[in-house]
């Protein structure tokens, strides 16, 4: 696959707002590569049905109060409650307070590890499940390289060749949508369930609790970075913690037990529907990755993408030594199951925050000069050296002027 899902409990409501462009709406191009003073990432989009009943049309934009009352205080626009409020999240937030104060110093390991202790002290039950798709490395490069083109253009002041490659980018950011939403619908189908009455009782050996299907609220944010600064697409899907009941219509917590069992299918849908998108506008093609994992753009090397894996780098990193760590002190090398929660450890151990809404402009023009200064490749070279299938007749004149502004 092309494709790699998680799935995370989030407890935290500003995180994903402290990346997102608050001005009106731009074409999907101008997120991309527009300065930082208008930069930032899109804006989120309602999905499902239980948005659509409470009047979030497709796709539409994820605006910050509905978004609050929804996922922070299991309310509808309008007030309405839905279903019980969230228990105790005030006391988490004081608890969390309390025990970073006496550990002022600590590192992001530490404070993701208080946090979790302030949440069990609380006994908080999550405000959203976060499902994240992430793109191959390859995709993303691709995807970047169609930016850096619009960004040259419009740099040139060549109007016509940034209405081209800025319509490429939109076109891709299309597939990409069209792709989540079919590995939602199956989610939907699969994973979107309550639970209802008790499963510990049985009357005749039989539980009496009850499993209907539900309608789930998600809203989808797609960003196009890695914490590194790295081109890495990705997509948070926050699944609310409420969902509405089919039977009755009443807003209850979905089935949330469940949700792991589907995300490895999610992840293969997304990837399959991408792909196969990519392949009929574009023409690409596809090679499989060294470690056997699925399949990344051909003609986008190996080394080009380690140029941009700065997050892989250092969790590998942190990886090898806590499992050097582990040998010693165990006597074996870890288990399978053991290695993939030392490689969880390690991705919190390794991550840095999120500050501010990022300067794309700037990042392309980085991005661009590291390729070239690692390599020697223009990256704005990348997509047109990949794409097998012919371009409109557009591209002439688009080609001109990126070549101009090079």
């Amino acid at each position: 696959m092309a494709v790699v899902a998680t799935l995370s409990k989030g407890y935290d409501l500003e995180y994903i707002w402290r990346q997102v462009d608050r001005s009106p709406a731009k074409d999907a191009a101008s997120y991309y590569i527009q300065a930082s003073e208008t930069g930032g990432e899109p804006p989120g989009r309602w999905w499902g049905p239980g948005a659509e009943a409470l009047g979030f049309q497709p796709g539409q934009r994820v605006e910050r109060e509905p978004y609050d009352r929804l996922f922070g205080e299991r309310m509808a626009p309008d007030g309405t409650p839905l279903g019980r409020p969230p228990g105790n999240g005030r006391k988490a937030a004081d608890a969390y307070a309390k025990l970073l104060a006496a550990e002022p110093h600590a590192t992001a390991e530490r404070r993701r590890e208080l946090r979790i202790e302030a949440t069990k002290k609380a006994r908080q039950s999550p405000l959203f499940f976060d499902l994240t798709v992430s793109l191959s490395k390859s995709i993303s490069i691709f995807h970047a390289s169609l930016g850096e083109n619009a960004r040259l253009a419009r740099q040139a002041g060549n109007q016509e060749g940034d209405a081209y490659w800025s319509g490429l980018v939109a076109e891709v950011d299309d597939m990409i949508w069209q792709a989540v939403h079919a590995g939602f619908a199956y989610f939907q189908r699969e994973a979107g369930f309550i639970r209802i009455g008790s499963h510990n009782t049985r009357v005749h050996g039989r539980e009496t609790g009850q499993w209907h299907e539900a309608e789930l609220a998600v809203a989808h944010w797609l960003q196009h970075t890695s914490r590194d600064g790295d081109m890495q697409l990705h997509i948070h899907s926050q699944i609310a913690h409420v969902a509405r009941t089919g039977i009755d219509g009443k807003w209850r917590a979905p089935d949330s037990l469940g949700y792991n069992e589907h995300i490895s299918a999610v992840a293969a849908i997304v990837s399959q529907h991408l792909e196969e998108a990519l392949t009929a506008r574009f023409g690409l093609e596809w090679t499989a990755r060294d470690d056997g994992h699925g399949f990344e753009v051909k003609g986008i090397s190996g080394e080009m993408m380690r140029v941009f894996s700065s997050r892989r780098a250092s969790i590998t990193a942190d990886l090898r030594a806590r499992a050097d760590r582990f040998e010693q002190r165990y006597g074996r090398a870890p288990s399978q199951r053991e290695l993939a929660q030392l490689a969880q450890t390690a991705n919190f151990t390794t991550r840095a925050a999120k500050h501010g809404t990022p300067d794309f402009a700037q990042l392309h023009a980085g991005w661009a000069d590291k390729l070239a200064r690692t390599l020697g490749v223009s990256l704005a070279s990348v997509a047109p050296s990949v794409a097998r299938r012919k371009q409109p007749r557009r591209r002439a004149a688009a080609q001109r002027g990126r070549r101009r502004s090079d």
